[in-house]
Parts: C-alpha cells; sequence; structure tokens
C-alpha cells in the first residue's frame, strides 16, 4: 500500500462514527442524509473538510430538486452551497434554476460576474460565457469597464458590444460589408461566437442556402443559442430534410421570428402575432380568438381546437355555443369533468363523469358502449388515486364498483378483467375473484394471464380437477410457463402435506412423486426437494437429508433457507426427528449469518401463504424462537415500500415489540417520515385502534391526512383500513355490567342525562367536534369522544351511558338526530 492510501485510511479512521456515516451518505447520493450529518459535525468543531462536504451535499441535493422541477428549492440548496467569496460550486445549474424561474436580470447579473471567477473550473468556463452572452442579449445589464482591458473579463466586454452593434446592424438592414466588418471582431472561441455565425448565415442565405446551413451546422445543439438557430434554420429555404422539421416543435417565438424573416405576408404575420398574444393571455383568451376567426379559418379545426380549449376555460361554454351550436349533454359533462380534474375538484368530477356515461344510450357491443366503459375505467383509475372519490354508493370499495361498471358496459377488456381480479383478491374478496377468473377462462381462453388467475381460483376452492385441467390448457398454449407448473406443483405439496399429517407418509411420497412431474429439469423446486427431503426422512430414505439440504440451498440458504424447510416441517407435521434437526440448523444458520433484507425480506414472503395463515399458533413459535435474530435485523436501513410486509407480518403474530424496534429506529433514521409514527402507534395498540389514546386517534388522522396530501395513498389508506378494521369487544356492542353506585342504560334519568352532556360540552368545543366527524365518520368520532369523556371526572359511568353522551354531542354540534345509538 502507497505511503498516501496509508496515510488517507489512517485520518480516515479518525473520523468519528458520525464523519463516517455522513462520507457514506454523501457517496451512496442520500444527500438529505448527508446535510443533516455534516450539519451536526460542523455545529461540533468546524473543520474545512466537513465544511466543503456539506456544501457539496447542498449541491447534490440542489441537482436532484432541478432534475424534478423543483427549481425554487433547487435554488435555496445552492446558495448554501455558496462560498464565503459568493461563488457557488455549480453555477451553470444556478444560472439555469434562475431561468427557469423567470429572474432573467439576475440571471445575467450572475453570469456576467462569475465569467472572470478563478474558482470557475476551466470544462465549465466556455459554457458557462456562452450562456452569459445569450442572457445579455435577452436582458441586458450595465457593465462595468474592467481595470484590465486584456482580460478574460475585459475582452467578454469588448466582445459584447461588437456582438450587440452586429445585431443591430442587421435588424436596421445595413449593408453586409458593414456587419461584416463588425462581426470580425467577435472571435469564434468567444462567447458570442455563435452569435457571429448566426448573423453570417443570415446574410448569406439569400444567395446560398447550403453555405448558410453549413455555417449553422458549427453551433451544437446544447449551446446557449441553439434556440435562435433553429428559428433561423425554420426560415431558410430548404427541403424537408431540414433540422428544423426533424426538431421538437417551435416555440411562438421562432414562429413569428421565422415569418418575419421568410417575409411572409403581412396579413399572416399579424395573425400569427395575435395568436400568440392571445396565447400568452391564457386559454380563456385563445379560444375566443379561435372562435372569433371562425369565419376565416377552417371551420371543423377552429371548432376542433376550441373544444379541446374547453377544459382549460369552462367559463367559455356560452361563448362556443353560440358560435358552433349547443353541445349534447355528454361533451357538456366531459367538459366540466376534464374541468374538475384540473382544478383538483375530486367529487364534482366523479359526478360529471358519471353523468356522461349515464348520457350514453345503452347498446351493448356499440361504439357508445365502449365509450361508457372507457369513462368508468378512468373513475375507477381516480378512484384509486384520490380518496375523495366516493363511488355510487354499491360496494365499499369505489375503484372496484367502477371496474365492476366498466365490465358491464365493455366485458371484452381483457386489463379492466385482470385489475379487478387483482383487485378482489388484494381486498379478500374470495367468492367474487373465484367467479370473475373461472367466467374469464371461458370468455378469454387462449390469454396466459386469465387461465393462470383460473388455476389460482380452481386450487383456492380445492377444485383440483379443475385446476389441472386449466393448467394443462395452459401449457398447450405456452409449454414452458413456469408459473403454471409451480401452481401445480404447490397443489399435490399442499396434498401431501394433508396426508402426512394424517400418518400416512406413504401416500405423501405419492403426490409428491406426481409433484415431480410437473418440474422441468431447468427449473427445479426448492419447496418440492424440502418436503421430499422431510418426508423421506419419515420414510427412512438414504438420500432423504441430501434432497433437503438440497431443497434449503434453493431456497438461498443460510436463515432464510432453514426458516423455510422449519416451516414446512410445521405444516406437514413431519415428525420430532426432522424437527430436532431443523431447530439445530436454523440455530447454526442464526448465530454465522448476519441479518439481511433479503433473509428477512424471503421470510415474510414465505409466510404469505394461505395455509400459513392457517397454521397461527405453529408461525408464531417458530418467528418467536427466531425474535433474537429479527430484532437485530430492525438497525436495517429499511425503506417505508420494504417494511410494510414485514409489519403485516408481524402484525399477524403479534410480535409487536418487535414492530415498535424497527419503526422507533427506522423513525430516528427519517425523522421526517410519518410512516414510522404510524407503525408505533399500531406496536402501542397491539393492533387494536380502542387501544389508541384520544389524541393519539388525532394525531393518526393528521398523518392521514398529510399523507393523502401529498398523494402517499398507501399509507393514507392503511391508516384508514386500521382505524376501521376489528375493535374490541366493548366498542362492537358487548354490555359491560353496571357498576356498584351507577345506574343502568335503560333507567337513567333524562335530565341527569342533560346535566352532564352540559358538562362535557363545556369542556368539548363544538369545532373539534366537528372536525372529528368530518375526519372519521359519525360512528368514528362518537368511539372518539366515548376516549375523551372517559379521561375526565365523568370517565366511571357505564359504556353505554358514555356512548348516549358521546351521541348526543355528535348530534348537537351537527344538527341531526338519528335515534339512538344501540350498544
Amino acid at each position: 500500500m502507497s505511503h498516501q492510501l496509508r496515510q488517507a485510511s489512517f485520518l480516515e479512521a479518525l473520523e468519528p462514527p458520525l464523519a463516517l456515516k455522513a462520507r457514506d451518505a454523501l457517496r451512496v447520493g442520500d444527500f438529505k442524509q448527508a446535510i443533516e450529518l455534516f450539519k451536526r459535525l460542523v455545529k461540533q468543531e468546524d473543520r474545512p473538510e466537513w465544511c466543503e462536504a456539506l456544501s457539496e451535499a447542498y449541491a447534490g441535493r440542489a441537482r436532484m430538486l432541478a432534475a424534478k422541477g423543483l427549481f425554487e428549492e433547487a435554488l435555496t440548496a445552492l446558495s448554501k452551497s455558496a462560498a464565503p467569496d459568493g461563488t457557488f460550486r455549480d453555477p451553470l445549474l444556478y444560472l439555469k434554476c434562475l431561468c427557469k424561474r423567470g429572474q432573467l436580470h439576475e440571471a445575467t447579473e450572475f453570469a456576467v460576474k462569475h465569467i472572470a471567477s478563478e474558482k470557475i473550473p476551466a470544462a465549465t468556463a466556455p459554457p458557462l460565457a456562452e450562456l452569459a452572452a445569450a442572457l445579455w442579449l435577452a436582458a441586458p445589464v450595465p457593465l462595468a469597464v474592467p481595470v484590465d482591458p486584456g482580460s478574460e473579463a475585459g475582452k467578454w466586454v469588448e466582445h459584447a458590444a461588437a456582438a450587440q452593434q452586429s445585431l443591430t446592424a442587421w435588424i436596421e438592414g445595413r449593408e453586409p460589408r458593414e456587419i461584416d466588418q463588425l462581426l470580425s471582431r467577435i472571435p469564434l472561441r468567444s462567447g458570442f461566437g455563435a452569435l457571429r455565425l448566426i448573423l453570417k448565415s443570415l446574410m448569406t442565405a439569400a444567395d446560398d442556402p447550403a453555405r448558410a446551413r453549413q455555417l449553422l451546422d458549427s453551433i451544437a445543439p446544447g449551446s446557449a443559442f441553439a434556440s435562435l438557430r433553429l428559428a433561423v434554420e425554420a426560415a431558410l429555404p430548404g427541403g424537408p430534410e431540414e433540422a428544423a422539421a426533424k426538431s421538437s416543435p417551435a416555440s411562438r417565438a421562432q414562429q413569428v421570428f421565422a415569418v418575419e424573416v421568410k417575409g411572409l405576408p403581412n396579413a399572416a404575420s399579424q395573425l400569427l402575432l395575435q395568436f400568440t398574444k392571445a396565447e400568452r393571455s391564457g386559454p380563456g383568451s385563445l379560444l375566443a380568438f379561435l372562435a372569433g376567426q371562425a369565419r376565416t379559418l377552417p371551420a371543423d379545426e377552429v371548432k376542433r381546437a376550441c373544444l379541446n380549449l374547453l377544459a382549460q376555460a369552462p367559463d367559455r361554454l356560452r361563448l362556443f355555443e353560440s358560435t358552433f351550436g349547443t353541445l349534447t349533454a355528454f361533451e357538456r359533462n366531459r367538459i366540466q369533468a376534464l374541468a374538475a380534474e384540473a382544478g383538483s375538484h375530486w367529487r364534482r368530477a366523479e359526478q360529471h363523469w358519471t353523468a356522461a356515461a349515464k348520457s350514453i344510450a345503452p347498446a351493448p357491443g356499440a361504439e357508445n358502449a365502449l365509450a361508457a366503459g372507457v369513462i368508468y375505467r378512468r373513475l375507477a383509475h381516480l378512484a384509486q388515486l384520490h380518496p375523495e372519490i366516493e363511488g355510487q354508493g354499491r360496494s365499499e370499495f369505489p375503484e372496484i364498483e367502477y371496474f365492476e361498471l366498466s365490465l358491464r358496459a365493455d366485458p371484452d377488456h381483457l386489463p379492466a378483467v385482470l385489475q379487478l381480479i387483482g383487485l378482489y383478491r388484494r381486498e379478500r374478496l374470495d367468492r367474487e375473484w373465484q367467479r370473475l377468473a373461472e367466467d374469464s377462462a371461458q370468455r378469454f381462453p387462449s390469454d396466459s394471464a386469465v387461465l393462470l388467475q383460473a388455476i389460482d381460483a380452481a386450487m383456492a376452492r380445492k377444485a383440483t380437477k379443475k385446476a389441472v385441467g386449466f393448467a394443462r390448457k395452459l401449457l398447450m398454449l405456452d409449454p414452458i410457463n413456469q408459473a403454471a407448473r409451480q401452481r401445480m406443483i404447490e397443489l399435490h405439496i399442499s396434498h401431501a402435506r394433508k396426508q402426512n399429517r394424517s400418518k400416512r407418509a406413504d401416500l405423501a411420497w405419492k403426490e409428491l412423486a406426481e409433484a415431480a412431474t410437473w418440474e422441468r429439469a431447468s427449473a427445479p423446486s426448492f419447496l418440492l426437494r424440502i418436503n421430499q427431503g422431510l418426508v423421506g426422512r419419515v420414510l427412512g430414505q438414504e438420500d432423504a437429508e441430501a434432497r433437503l439440504r438440497q431443497g434449503v440451498e434453493l431456497a438461498g440458504g443460510g436463515v432464510a433457507g432453514w426458516f423455510r424447510a422449519s416451516l414446512e416441517h410445521a405444516l406437514m407435521m413431519s415428525g420430532d426427528a426432522n424437527a430436532a434437526l431443523l431447530r439445530q440448523q436454523l440455530a447454526q444458520a442464526e448465530r454465522e449469518q448476519a441479518p439481511t433484507k433479503q433473509a428477512v425480506l424471503a421470510i415474510v414472503s414465505a409466510l404469505s401463504g394461505e395455509e400459513a395463515r392457517e397454521s397461527k399458533k405453529a408461525i408464531q413459535a417458530l418467528v418467536s424462537r427466531m425474535r433474537g435474530w429479527l430484532s437485530k435485523a430492525s438497525g436495517l436501513a429499511w425503506c417505508a415500500a420494504e417494511f410494510h410486509p414485514i409489519a403485516e407480518m408481524f402484525g399477524w403474530v403479534d410480535a409487536y415489540d418487535l414492530l415498535d424496534d424497527y419503526a422507533r429506529l427506522a423513525g430516528q433514521r427519517e425523522p421526517g417520515d410519518a410512516t414510522w409514527r404510524y407503525y408505533q402507534l399500531v406496536a402501542r395498540a397491539k393492533g387494536d385502534p380502542d387501544r389508541l389514546s384520544f389524541t393519539e386517534t388525532d394525531e393518526l388522522c393528521d398523518i392521514e391526512e398529510a399523507a393523502a396530501q401529498r398523494r402517499d395513498f398507501h399509507l393514507a389508506n392503511r391508516i384508514q383500513r386500521f382505524l376501521d378494521g376489528p375493535r374490541s369487544p366493548e366498542s362492537r356492542g358487548s354490555k359491560p355490567s353496571s357498576k356498584a353506585g351507577h345506574f343502568d342504560d335503560d333507567d337513567e334519568p333524562a335530565d341527569l342525562v342533560s346535566q352532564l352532556l352540559a358538562a362535557v360540552l363545556e369542556d368539548t368545543p363544538p369545532d373539534l367536534v366537528q372536525r372529528l366527524v368530518k375526519k372519521h365518520g359519525r360512528s368514528q368520532a362518537v368511539t372518539a369522544l366515548v376516549d375523551r369523556i372517559r379521561a375526565t371526572p365523568l370517565g366511571g359511568m357505564p359504556e353505554p351511558v358514555l356512548r348516549r353522551l358521546a351521541n348526543a354531542m355528535v348530534e348537537i354540534v351537527t344538527g341531526t338526530n338519528s335515534g339512538p345509538m344501540h350498544d
């Protein structure tokens, strides 16, 4: 090892662990984390290398923000990376952000200031000088006379004056010789060199178009003058192969420039100018302008353009109809729906889309029925993204409801069929997805995805013969379909488990032999090998343990592999000898292998099967034995998407202490992510929303609302499902016995209830009750108010009385009276 490498390693070893973690974050591009860590380090000690690294982290964060179009936030981050002398780490990015924000004069001042900076890297200097030139010509600022005319700054100022004079001379139509003399003062390597080529091209175009194009070809596509180059190319005489024809659509400014340079009739030029002006004034002004041209321009094209603009300017609906005629009910609702979507008024959009679909005359198989299907699929998509979409009350799942309506209108739309099956399965609507899967197998008999769903449906209903029939049909269409083969292997393994639990290991082995006929040599099944090994050991086969170990290795080996083998043993109850071997091997793997994300997620995946879910006690015991190893994995850097299935598994096996550990450590790593606070509350409540305090329930509702606002509907829906999920026996209606000294619900005096209600309302503001009803709905609000009353001196009353009081509070505040709540 060289002396420099040894010295670097030695210095790195001396850095505190926080600094090493910060540098790792910077190295992998986790700039947000790097900023937080380096800020803490700089507060502890103002080391130059830490300040430099913090500056680099801010610059990296700015690049990520700019890539997402968040230019104002990128400017803020870049300003924090500035050196004491005001220079920036990435001046070109700072300029880009200023331009995107429309701050052209500020951008020009910044660019001119940094031209002569010695801190600008050599590779950055030329593009910066050219960008400064383009900005100065578009948004000029006063230029200070440099002290040294021979310096880079002095030369740039001299070239700027020559460029401005040349451009003015061309606009004023002066003699080519005079313009050439001015252009000769601009070196091609200067920031204004591209402008020299552009003006020379314009002067040459009339006599030699090919030469003019040659000159323009010298300007790089990434040049700051590329936009002007494209406008000039569009103005030059030439065929359809010209570069401008192959570029992205020209801007209005480029179009106007090209029209003026080409010398088109004044009327055409004026029309284009008016069109550009109307467009800048907004879609309403543009629609009014186009409507006024209905007699001079092709009427059908103008009408089509105005119809497309109506969604952006629905207030011009009357103008449109007075010009082009009355719209149909369908078109009116379609426009109003699109306008509502543009304004994020999702409930209004749903109402108009529904009305549009209903306005289509029902005619199965016809084009209008297909249009209704398209609308309902759009509503299903909106329901997935926006909780405000409520559906029509036929189902508690609006997304499912709209997909069902879409298939009634358009039953042959295969993607909708598959999406609906997926939704049914996600919401555990077993009867619905199984029915739809088997019906779809008749409608789409040659589609592999549908047949695979039909196999799953038949297996779920224990219809073995049907499942085999669907599998054979699928393999005739697709002989190497591994998913179908795997389904059949799993089906026979499931039967083998049952036989082994019935102490019929010989019959279990026959089922496994049948499963092996579905296996392909190039894709061995770890599940089959593990079960062959377990059953083979029960039957005393010599090669059984070798098969078992082969299956463990195919399953990933280590903890994940031996866990899978232990799970199979638990599901088939394969004897004490197997149990002892598996406990020993799993414990050894836990000692030898540190937890990894891949291993933990493999365990979670193994526990997601139906048979595992039906063997909760056995699985709880298995997970309990691994508690120590799983606890170590809480320190891994889990992201929310990875952790969701882990959290579900911990909740299912009642391992809420592990859930709390994982969520707490993740919350320390990412304090800004509310996902972890949600899981901490779930862990504290042990999965029962009734265990939450009023404050915690309110906090969860705030987290849900914030998640919905930032479009994190995954988290918002999880919180909603948790709050609406299975509740304690008390809240479901069990009636606790009356305590001594208290009255029963049936004989409580009305005047006493009134006094109690007055006391509770005095301590509970009406706006709080309204907010609870709005967030949770009436029933949930009553439950939350019961928790609040329970924490007051009145909390010792029987549960029915508390709920009666809470219900009365809701009725008083909302002005409703739905009758007493029956508990």
